[in-house]
């Protein structure tokens, strides 16, 4: 296996002391290696580092969901422990959204907007177990009743 997984530059700490502009400066647009006997270090810019913490993060969660899913054939989660209020169709919908979402995310770096749809589908879902709530989202009238408006 590659000890590397960047396709970088692979410096010793010695070079980085002697020309450290130079290598902060590489490292800000693509990453640099520093080896130091058996000590291995990445420089590398902070964006770039939280785009593949968060890509790592939620890429987990959704594994960690689907698995979830598919081995308890039901619509209990511990990663999504709101989900149980959710019926087979909206799970369905929701996993399809996560998906397209986190997909878009990874590609853009927008790791906002899954946040976003996250919490709409928690709200969804809290909104649920309120009936008050469902009867104002949802009313139960007479189409008679109703006035068009013009």
């Amino acid at each position: 296996m590659a000890t590397t997984i960047f396709n970088d530059d692979i410096i010793t700490s010695t070079d980085l002391k002697m020309n450290l502009k130079h290598w902060f400066e590489r490292a800000y647009i693509s990453p640099i290696s520093v080896k130091s006997g058996a000590i291995k270090l990445v420089l590398i810019n902070r964006e770039q580092a939280k785009h593949m913490s968060l890509l790592n993060y939620y890429a987990e969660m959704i594994i960690k969901f689907c698995q979830e899913l598919y081995s308890r054939q039901t619509n209990k989660s511990d990663v999504f422990p709101w989900v149980k209020h959710l019926d087979k169709e909206e799970i369905v919908e929701f996993r399809e959204e996560l998906f397209a979402t986190f997909n878009d995310a990874a590609h853009s770096g927008n790791w906002l907007a899954l946040e976003e749809m996250l919490n709409a589908w928690i709200a969804t879902a809290e909104a649920k177990t309120n009936p008050e709530i469902m009867e104002l989202i949802n009313p139960t009238g007479r189409p008679r009743e109703y006035v068009r408006l013009k």
